[in-house]
């Protein structure tokens, strides 16, 4: 028996070693799952972070082809200007003068103001003349009759022809500048 106890002891101290190995296992299978949730945890964690920052840097791309597609039409924009700005320092502004100068309107109311002129200076001339004629001669000089005097009226009864040449003067003027 004896042999018997100590085969049974022998057991028990064996069952008592599997029962702590068994209850270190357990333990630290317990912690295995622990540290394998918290990676489980930081995985998510750095999947939602990842995810994120995705959708930053689309955010962001996005953004960039904005500022670059409205970088490249302010800069069509400006390019378009600084052509015409050139144009008109180079032609455009001798273009315009020149088209004033040489229109036919601006010589036929130069013309049309010359022969007014003209006209309207002969008859004062005429006048004058006439006046000092009546004072030589102590009677009354007939203007009647006199073609001079007709034509400066028939030249200045046309207001509307002259206000238009004076209207397309000031305007031309107004464009040289």
């Amino acid at each position: 028996m004896e042999s018997k106890d100590k085969d049974l002891a022998a057991k028990d101290v064996e069952i008592a070693e599997l029962k702590r190995q068994l209850f270190e296992a357990h333990d630290k299978n317990e912690s295995l799952e622990i540290d394998l949730e918290a990676e489980r945890v930081k995985a998510e964690t750095a999947e939602e972070a990842k995810k994120k920052a995705e959708e930053a840097c689309d955010i962001s791309t996005s953004a960039v082809n904005v500022a670059q597609n409205n970088y490249a039409e302010a800069q069509t924009i400006i390019d378009v200007l600084v052509s015409e700005s050139e144009w008109m320092r180079s032609r455009g502004v001798a273009a315009i003068a020149n088209s004033i100068l040489n229109a036919i309107e601006l010589d036929e109311a130069v013309a049309a103001l010359i022969d007014a002129s003209r006209v309207v200076g002969h008859r004062g001339g005429y006048l004058e003349c006439a006046q000092h004629a009546e004072e030589v001669l102590g009677q009354q000089f007939d203007i009647q009759h006199c073609s001079v005097t007709d034509q400066a009226d028939s030249m200045l009864s046309m207001p509307k022809k002259f206000t238009t040449i004076f209207h397309y003067l000031s305007w031309s003027w107004c464009l040289m500048r």
